[in-house]
């Protein structure tokens, strides 16, 4: 037996006006959304085997499409419980996802407190620094308490950036019911998480562009020339020298201290010192 739950991710901003989303930005919001499901898939008991395809993309968003595959055998008891486990369990696990933003929203990192609500003790009434109150059930408040879905729900909001993309959109639909629910770029902070970096580089020359800057800061995102999107600082003594190199459209060169990830993968730059790139046109040759 095959359920099928229509999920729709948008993202809206100048950066995705033209219907297009960067490889870089996509793969992790898949990788999140798929990781979430799997995880509440797992935290539920539950065996189904679910598959993530993407079926569609439009302008300023792209759909994809979650099959979940149950299987039944002869035996009259699972009959009995497979609508326990098909029967809108697919919409269930994406409605428990959607819960856990919603609070994650609500309390906005800041402290709160929680009080057993409902009959039968289901529901959980969660108030946060502001003196308002929701009700969630109370497995949506575990998974959130406990944070396992929390560096899945980072990478859904990871290509959240001001001025470039604007606000994610989750909106899911089966049959009739439909839920939905918006982040932010001001709300990305309640979804950060801290980057681990396990190793760094010594000082060393790498190639790429500018993508952002925040003066007040001196951060931003620097793309290298195989497409990663790192974030940088400039950790020299006077980096106001070096903000006219945002303006500029042409490659550079920064000497820089790399942080890598578990994956050997560059997360982060201590930039020292930035030169325009000279690109050879003609060669280096001896002149005769």
């Amino acid at each position: 037996m095959k359920e099928v739950l229509k999920v729709k991710l948008k993202y809206t901003g100048s950066d995705v006006d033209d219907g297009t989303m960067s490889i870089e930005d996509i793969l992790p919001v898949l990788q999140g959304f798929a990781g979430a499901y799997g995880t509440v898939v797992n935290t539920k008991g539950l065996t189904s085997e679910h598959k993530l395809k993407i079926v569609g993309v439009e302008k300023g968003s792209f759909d994809i499409l979650l099959e979940v595959w149950q299987w039944i055998g002869n035996n009259s008891a699972q009959l009995q419980t497979i609508s326990t486990v098909v029967g809108g369990a697919t919409f269930g696990i994406a409605s428990i996802i959607i819960g856990v933003i919603q609070l994650k929203k609500h309390v906005a990192g800041q402290p709160y407190t929680e009080k057993i609500q409902g009959v039968g003790n289901t529901m959980i009434s969660v108030k946060n620094s502001k003196n308002v109150s929701i009700e969630v059930p109370v497995e949506v408040f575990s998974i959130f308490k406990e944070g396992i879905l929390d560096g899945e729900l980072a990478k859904i909001t990871k290509p959240l950036e001001k001025g470039r993309i604007d606000s994610a959109e989750i909106r899911v639909e089966h049959k009739k019911e439909k839920i939905k629910e918006t982040i932010t770029v001001e709300e990305k902070p309640y979804f950060d998480i801290s980057t681990i970096s396990v190793t760094e580089t010594k000082e060393v020359w790498l190639n790429g562009a500018f993508n952002s800057l925040t003066k007040s800061t001196n951060k931003g995102f620097f793309l290298l020339n195989d497409g990663t999107r790192a974030s940088y600082r400039f950790a020299m003594k006077e980096p106001e020298k070096f903000y006219h190199f945002f303006i500029y459209n042409g490659p550079v060169k920064v000497r820089c201290i790399a942080h890598l990830d578990e994956s050997l993968k560059i997360n982060s730059l201590d930039i020292y010192e930035v030169q325009k790139l000279q690109i050879e046109l003609f060669g280096t040759g001896d002149k005769k």
